[in-house]
């Protein structure tokens, strides 16, 4: 995950000061909606998800599943990182007058517009992924309640932590890009 970040990144925006606040936003969005999961699952013991989709492993599927949504957040962050990075660099480049607090609010504004789309995508693709499961279960007569547990469980904490990790990511980006866009001597 951190080289992933790291080189697609800067093979996207090259080696700016924005890239590497994106890089760092990234990584600690993703490691802390990654830390939260884990917590959850460890306190809950992993009471409510099935792993049913997971039997052929000769893994423990926990694993697999954490790896899961590692990467399944990733993308997701790393989108919202560079977007909001790019955005506030943007503004300042514009407006040099630009104060502190006119560019935490236009990157509040920012955030809260893309937070919504960027959680419905990542909702509604993950549930997409279960509908051919959902869909054989169906077929061969279960009840439709032990095929949205057996098949959903894990799509609806996949998304989840996907959408925690946009949601922290997104003030970390802001405070972090407006942090380096001031640091050269303007005061804050």
């Amino acid at each position: 995950v951190v080289i992933f970040t790291i080189v697609s990144l800067l093979l996207v925006s090259g080696k700016q000061e924005k890239t590497y606040v994106s890089i760092i936003s990234t990584l600690l969005g993703t490691f802390l909606s990654l830390l939260i999961a884990f917590v959850v699952i460890h306190l809950t013991d992993t009471n409510g998800l099935r792993y049913g989709g997971m039997e052929f492993l000769t893994i423990l599927p926990q694993k697999i599943f954490m790896s899961q949504i590692l990467i399944g957040s990733l993308g997701a962050v790393m989108d919202i990182a560079i977007t909001i990075t790019s955005a506030l660099y943007e503004l300042y480049e514009k407006n040099k007058t630009i104060t502190y607090r006119e560019l935490i609010k236009s990157g509040k504004e920012i955030g809260g517009d893309i937070m919504g789309a960027m959680t419905n995508i990542l909702f509604f693709s993950y549930i997409s992924g279960t509908i051919p499961m959902i869909l054989l279960f169906l077929k061969n007569g279960s009840p439709l309640g032990y095929t949205f547990s057996m098949n959903i469980s894990l799509e609806l904490i996949r998304a989840l932590t996907g959408s925690i990790g946009i949601v922290l990511t997104i003030p970390i980006t802001l405070y972090l890009s407006a942090l380096f866009i001031y640091r050269k001597g303007k005061s804050l």
